[in-house]
């Protein structure tokens, strides 16, 4: 955020947002005030000391904070003793950097630092000698970047951490001016689909598929996310050489090579491409999906026509990523033990999967009226063991004499739930026919 002279109507003046942000002081660079969402300010500063929080805004007066902050910049001018070897930040960049630890990245993140380097870094500082970059100037950088690209701020920010890393080594300056500037706050998406939602996706799909070839191609490839719990990206770059029966040997992905193993129903799916009439239309070639390979972002393609879908299926706030959200939270739902829903999403760490692992608030519900019930029943002294009653996963009714006959296919033994409330339900791995 732009920089004001500090006065006391000024600080008074900053009114909370929807969002956390900082406004800096002109006269002291060093000095800020962090407003948050629910009005409250604080005196902070981006100087490298254990509690950046100085005090709460009226607790102390300007005139005394200012002169607290210029006695910290004093103390941290005193021990700068190291000489400093004079580059500019794009020279850094483009001479060592690219070369020495970009390089050595992942061809995917290398990407990724490359894009963030020509639309955000290298325009911001790129004319900067490095030793002239301070806290300040990556601070405000990074708050105006938050206000309207959190996610974009949090990977330049990662980049540009990096690069004055290697720079502290190098001697061109004697700290990060990246330390002690915290990432935006993530929001956690625990979103899945329920059975109805899975239905009426199926019927989009179909109806979208019929569209034209790249239509019908990018719709696959959302089948293929939904029935593997792969990532877009491992399913858009997907190869012929890379599958292997029930397996799929991707040499690389967001956590490196990995073995991806897939169901019947994925593995039919799959083997039905060749016979598409947009794989007839196309080269031959090793590509799966070979109508994406003439966009520069695969992923962007499938993007465009996922909306198209989701707006069919009336379900606007569901993401792609939500279609491996939904593979993980149904294996763990089945009663999967949460190490092979690891392995089946390729996760190397256990804490990764359990983001995935959804429980329902019908369950949650359950459970609190049954411990409640067991609770109150030992403090009265009428508590009878009964397991039966204990259990929170509901059991299939019995057939009587009375009951319908079950249907052959397997799909109508699935309780019917809806948007608000999702049950369990039975079926293999890959759980949905479509």
């Amino acid at each position: 955020m732009k920089s004001l002279l500090f006065t006391s109507k000024v600080i008074q003046s900053l009114n909370s947002k929807t969002r956390t942000y900082t406004v800096w002081d002109t006269q002291v660079p060093a000095l800020g005030v962090r407003v948050y969402t629910d009005g409250r300010r604080f005196y902070v500063t981006h100087l490298s000391i254990p509690n950046q929080t100085l005090a709460v805004v009226g607790q102390l007066t300007l005139k005394k904070v200012r002169q607290h902050v210029r006695a910290l910049q004093a103390s941290f001018l005193d021990k700068k003793t190291k000489p400093i070897r004079l580059i500019r930040f794009d020279a850094l960049v483009k001479e060592e950097w690219a070369d020495k630890v970009c390089k050595g990245w992942k061809l995917s993140t290398q990407g990724t630092a490359s894009s963030a380097l020509k639309k955000h870094l290298l325009p911001e500082f790129g004319r900067f000698p490095v030793s002239c970059i301070d806290s300040c100037h990556v601070h405000r950088w990074f708050d105006e970047l938050s206000q309207s690209y959190a996610g974009t701020a949090n990977r330049n920010l990662d980049v540009l951490r990096s690069i004055f890393k290697y720079a502290v080594k190098q001697g061109y300056c004697i700290d990060n001016p990246c330390d002690g500037l915290k990432q935006n706050r993530k929001r956690k998406l625990n979103r899945f689909l329920s059975l109805d939602e899975l239905a009426r996706l199926h019927k989009a799909l179909t109806v979208v598929s019929q569209q034209g070839d790249m239509e019908a191609c990018c719709c696959q490839v959302l089948e293929l996310v939904l029935l593997t719990g792969c990532r877009i990206s491992e399913v858009t770059g997907l190869q012929w050489s890379f599958v292997k029966g029930r397996e799929w040997h991707l040499p690389d992905s967001k956590t490196g090579a990995k073995v991806v193993y897939v169901g019947k129903e994925a593995q039919q799916l799959l083997s039905d491409i060749p016979q598409q009439v947009w794989a007839h239309r196309s080269e031959s070639h090793d590509d799966v999906f070979m109508p994406l390979r003439r966009f520069v972002s695969r992923s962007t393609k499938v993007s465009m026509v996922w909306q198209q879908v989701r707006a069919l299926a009336h379900i606007e706030d569901v993401r792609i990523h939500d279609l491996r959200h939904t593979f993980a939270s149904y294996a763990v739902l089945e009663g999967y033990p949460i190490p092979m829903v690891s392995k089946l999403l390729g996760h190397t760490r256990i804490s990764s999967t359990l983001r995935y692992a959804h429980v329902n608030d019908a369950q949650v519900s359950q459970s609190a009226e049954v411990i409640g019930e067991v609770i109150s029943g030992i403090l009265s002294g009428q508590f009878v063991s009964n397991p039966k009653t204990r259990k929170v996963r509901a059991s299939k009714p019995k057939p009587t004499k009375s009951s319908p006959k079950r249907r052959e296919r397997p799909i109508k033994t699935i309780p019917e739930l809806t948007d608000e409330e999702v049950e369990r339900f039975r079926y293999e791995v890959d759980f949905w026919e479509w």
